[in-house]
């Protein structure tokens, strides 16, 4: 397991764990410019997978998830592993944005708040209405399939037809997965999809991504699609919806210390895909004062020893 100490042990003054999964190790391209940028705040510094048994998260006065992609083929493990550490150390996001923000139901609270979201239509084993759903969907043109508790991608595609679709669904709700239902937003071949990265409440950067569906996904490690990632500057409109999403989570869970809003264009502008709070890519390396900038806002939290 990597560790980051910083030279004089004097220096320090607190311990902090970077959380990621052991099949991550070596995928999260963040994790070394932050375990660089904590030391550099005279911290104490750790990369940990969430499930070492060995590990005594109590040590730790603050544990920050990063990159726990594995976590929804145990999602019951993983989120007795947020109650157990959060009942003896400081996690941030904290425990009741984790479990918010695992489940892509939150897009039917998000949507109700007023925000723009890509219309979604859920379907769990004890619905029946699905398939007319389906239908009225497929109508319109492609249709995205995905379980509503997933990361990376898995188990994520896109239908051109009512049967491979029905099938895809049929498979998860089968293995007892709740599922959601998309249209496809052909725009986002063209504009590529824009994700908004905020510290602390405050915007940082943008980067496009590109269309993930558009052709054969490269699964890397079995964790996440490979995609195709570049730097990009946010439209004033872009950001004035990533601006009230943000303002609407803090009213709701108060400050986070990361948050991505994923947008794809939509019909009316700016459309929420997804809003990532638990273990997003933060693409650090775009933006070279943003490991920095996390690191003072963890530094923060340690002497502050609670958020707003």
């Amino acid at each position: 397991m990597n560790q980051v100490v910083a030279q004089s042990p004097k220096e320090t003054w607190g311990s902090v764990a970077l959380v990621t999964c052991t099949e991550a190790l070596g995928f999260d391209y963040d994790m070394q410019l932050l375990l660089e940028a904590v030391t550099a705040q005279g911290l104490l510094v750790r990369e940990v997978s969430w499930d070492d048994g060995t590990i005594d998260w109590s040590s730790f006065d603050l544990v920050v998830i990063r990159s726990t992609w594995d976590y929804h083929r145990r999602y019951e493990q993983f989120m007795k592993w947020v109650s157990d550490v959060s009942s003896v150390t400081t996690l941030r996001n904290a425990q009741e944005v984790i479990r918010w923000n695992t489940d892509k139901h939150y897009l039917s609270e998000i949507e109700k708040s007023g925000l723009p979201v890509v219309p979604t239509a859920f379907a769990t084993s004890t619905t029946d209405n699905w398939l007319a759903e389906l239908a009225r969907l497929i109508l319109l043109g492609d249709v995205v399939v995905k379980p509503t508790i997933s990361a990376g991608s898995n188990d994520t595609e896109r239908h051109s037809s009512i049967e491979s679709a029905s099938v895809h669904i049929s498979s998860l709700l089968s293995a007892g997965r709740a599922v959601m239902l998309q249209p496809y937003l052909i725009g986002i071949e063209s504009e590529d999809e824009t994700g908004l990265v905020f510290l602390d409440g405050v915007y940082s950067h943008a980067f496009a991504k590109g269309a993930l569906l558009a052709a054969e996904k490269n699964m890397s490690g079995g964790l996440y699609a490979e995609e195709r990632i570049a730097s990009r500057e946010a439209t004033s409109e872009q950001l004035l919806i990533g601006e009230r999403t943000i303002n609407w989570l803090t009213q709701r869970f108060g400050k986070l210390l990361y948050a991505r809003v994923d947008l794809v264009p939509g019909s009316a502008g700016p459309t929420i895909m997804e809003i990532e709070l638990t273990e997003p890519s933060l693409y650090l390396a775009l933006h070279p004062a943003a490991a920095e900038q996390l690191a003072k806002n963890i530094s923060r939290e340690m002497s502050t020893g609670h958020r707003s």
